[in-house]
């Protein structure tokens, strides 16, 4: 059963053209991951549908990719079929005849969370960007893994590559098909990534904006957005916190009278309902612009993995709980306090435990310096920081309580719903990850 979120996924037959085995990307200059020892006769036709082997948080999507001019690959999004022809078995890439001559399309399948690939047998040999001993994996018998194939046929075996790798790579012994983590898949087939697609100008310009950017906002860039789809709960909330905030500029709403104070609501329980109405009011342009910042860029990829509605509960219930938490242990009795920030935190919860090996690129605070790091190294900093404000500061008109209570309010709500999800994308694919086999 497909994935009702990709249709694509059993779209049509499963085509690869051009050689199995033996042969290279040409064009490219570099050298090939080779399975020559492990390549079966022929590729399996039919379309995968398999829970991804790794995160088994998603349905493994097809990725088509094909090679220009240079020999350079590039992703195609759906719908877009250029240069690409059905049926083209002996299709090759430009420059190039004959049976040798590199393929000009290829389709492997991936997980868009946490960006591991299952490659079949001699795509690697294909797409690879670093050359591997044969001999290796010739002689290697493979230590039983707990993952299963993709394909169906049962669990893989485990391929240490120690010049390589720090983590051992997953192969199927019946179809000879190769699965890659994100961070494998980085090192050894980068050109299947889209970061691995860019020219290189392209990358230093897109690298240099990003970094002069920066510089003035601090503020973090995903390296590799992993969402899929539209973020229409993402796109509401933004334009109900901008409304609030017009409508309190302009004197239509007084936020005083929506806002949190701790020692009202203490005098006063019937204010309570300022535990939800805060959220939607901000201090100022710069309070508002960015927390939709950190709301986009995070929550676009939550939205997708928990589903409207349960998106909607993590959001609002983390600002709920992260203003109880600030009434019943800030200092600041009687600080207003109005803002997202509590129900973003639980945002930043949810993508952290979700994504926690997403990239971003990030500039050391007041240096120049640009670096790309871990979601959970960026998030974990967070936490630590916004713990110490709260405790150890002596800022204490700042919501540091409500930062930490929407955090930990989507710190305890997104293990339950990743759990649901598993099961799910158990459920619509015929073959399931290990933990929800037969």
């Amino acid at each position: 059963m497909s994935n009702p979120e990709h249709p694509s996924a059993e779209a049509s037959p499963r085509a690869y053209t051009g050689p199995r085995a033996g042969s290279s990307a040409g064009g490219t200059g570099r050298g090939v991951f080779n399975l020559d020892s492990l390549v079966g006769e022929t590729v399996d036709a039919e379309p995968i549908s398999a829970q991804c082997p790794a995160c088994h948080l998603h349905a493994l999507v097809p990725v088509r990719l094909v090679a220009d001019a240079e020999g350079r690959w590039r992703q195609l999004e759906e719908g877009d079929d250029e240069g690409v022809k059905e049926g083209d078995d002996e299709a090759s890439a430009p420059g190039e005849a004959g049976a040798d001559a590199a393929p000009r399309s290829l389709l492997i399948d991936t997980c868009p969370v946490c960006f591991g690939a299952w490659f079949d047998a001699g795509e690697l040999d294909v797409i690879g960007d670093v050359e591997v001993d044969p001999e290796l994996l010739r002689t290697a018998l493979g230590d039983p893994a707990a993952r299963r194939c993709p394909r169906g046929h049962g669990p893989m075996l485990q391929h240490k590559l120690p010049e390589l790798l720090r983590t051992p790579i997953e192969r199927c012994a019946t179809c000879k098909g190769v699965w890659l983590d994100g961070n494998e898949r980085r090192k050894l087939a980068l050109a299947s990534t889209k970061e691995g697609q860019r020219d290189r100008k392209q990358q230093l310009a897109r690298r240099g904006v990003i970094w002069a950017a920066q510089l003035i906002t601090q503020l973090p860039v995903e390296v590799e957005n992993p969402a899929r789809g539209t973020p229409w709960i993402v796109y509401a909330l933004l334009a109900v916190e901008l409304a609030g905030f017009l409508l309190s500029v302009a004197g239509v709403l007084l936020y005083r009278h929506w806002a949190v104070i701790a020692g009202l609501i203490k005098q006063e329980p019937l204010h309570v309902y300022t535990l939800f109405t805060h959220q939607f009011f901000h201090a100022n342009w710069l309070h508002l612009l960015g927390n939709a910042y950190f709301l986009y860029i995070f929550g676009d990829n939550v939205e997708h993995m928990f589903g409207r509605a349960r998106f909607l509960l993590l959001f609002f219930g983390a600002g709920i709980f992260g203003g109880a938490l600030h009434v019943l242990l800030t200092r600041a009795t009687g600080t207003p306090v109005i803002g997202a920030s509590g129900a973003i935190a639980g945002v930043m919860a949810a993508y952290l435990l979700t994504f926690p090996n997403a990239t971003l690129f990030q500039v050391i605070p007041f240096t120049p310096i640009q670096i790309k790091i871990p979601a959970w190294v960026y998030l974990g900093v967070w936490v630590l920081f916004q713990t110490v404000m709260a405790f150890l500061s002596a800022a204490i008109d700042y919501a540091w309580f409500s930062h930490l209570g929407g955090f930990l309010f989507g710190a305890a709500m997104t293990p339950l719903v990743l759990r649901w999800r598993r099961r799910q994308v158990a459920r619509e694919v015929r073959v399931p990850a290990a933990p929800f086999a037969a």
